[in-house]
């Protein structure tokens, strides 16, 4: 077997895609592939890694990669940003979680090429920006020549948080409209449901009058829907534009002004601000606070919920939401 092979076989047994990422942490396992996007990286960025063994080190097995080779590897990527460096360094981790596994089942002897990680973690704030789109940027996009379904995937994107993948995938069936709720299954196999304000739910209820309950809404894939997205921003020369995940910024910035009040935005900018700032998220609230920090808080893990995300997830909140 090839060293190529090997890399194969170590994503093949790192790949938990449809499995629940937070399952997983539950029981301290880390390092898996629980996406596309991830399982592709891993296998570009492990060859790369693994034809650089061959050529340098005369490596012809990938588990008989070691540290040394793993430093070489990354000391020539010391010309690119920051953030390029940690997702190699994520994906050697998946590879190597991928070689373990494999190791386990067999009972063979495993010795890691990568005991620790060489790039300093991200600081908070670091690369954090407004990701989301104006309602003009919106109506420009949906108004500028995109298709009938790129169309109804924005509105599911921007209305309801969807990533572009789920967008293209609801089905009819999967509109509640007694309980006025979408269902999705979500990043990592994730099961969520996402409440419906009345005039979107009208706007799905028009969309869905002729149609057989197991139809898609959006018919065609998330790839066709992010490309006509692309063409159209360029053209209509978006200067902002950063994929179609700035949709559900947008969402997540909208749902925060429409839940909260005045004082719990207040009282979100300051707590973002303690996190942003190396603090934890609810440094300083005085105990005559705790009502509002509370029902803050509810309402941002709302948004994260209908997100797909988790519960205290202030990286995201930072992100998604300031």
């Amino acid at each position: 077997m090839s060293i190529i092979n090997d890399v194969h076989q170590a994503v093949r047994f790192a790949d938990k895609i449809g499995q629940s990422k937070k399952g997983f942490r539950e029981q301290g396992k880390f390092n898996f592939i629980h996406s596309k996007s991830q399982k592709s990286k891993a296998t570009r960025i492990g060859k790369e890694f693994a034809n650089f063994c061959r050529e340098n080190y005369g490596v012809r097995k990938l588990h008989n990669a070691n540290e040394q080779h793993y430093r070489h590897f990354l000391a020539t990527k010391h010309e690119t940003s920051l953030g390029h460096q940690r997702n190699i360094e994520t994906a050697l981790q998946q590879i190597q979680k991928g070689l373990q596994e494999r190791a386990e089942k067999y009972n063979k002897e495993f010795k890691p090429f990568m005991t620790e990680r060489l790039i300093p973690t991200a600081k908070r704030g670091e690369s954090v920006s407004d990701r989301s789109y104006t309602p003009e940027v919106i109506n420009s996009i949906k108004n500028g020549g995109v298709t009938d379904n790129t169309k109804v995937a924005i509105e599911l994107m921007s209305n309801l948080g969807m990533r572009v993948s789920e967008a293209t995938s609801v089905k009819v069936e999967n509109i509640n409209f007694e309980r006025s709720v979408v269902s999705v299954i979500g990043k990592g196999g994730l099961y969520r449901e996402i409440p419906l304000e009345n005039d979107f739910k009208q706007y799905l209820g028009h969309l869905t009058e002729n149609m057989d309950k197991h139809e898609r809404l959006v018919k065609t894939d998330a790839k066709t829907v992010s490309d006509n997205c692309k063409v159209i921003a360029d053209k209509q020369d978006i200067k902002n534009w950063t994929g179609t995940h700035g949709f559900r910024h947008s969402y997540a910035r909208n749902e925060v002004d429409r839940l909260m009040s005045r004082e719990e935005k207040q009282m979100f900018e300051r707590c973002i601000e303690n996190y942003a700032g190396g603090k934890n998220f609810d440094y300083g609230i005085k105990n005559h606070e705790n009502e509002l920090y509370n029902s803050m808080k509810s309402k941002m893990d709302a948004v994260h919920g209908n997100l797909g995300h988790g519960k205290n997830r202030f990286d995201l909140a930072l992100r998604y939401m300031k």
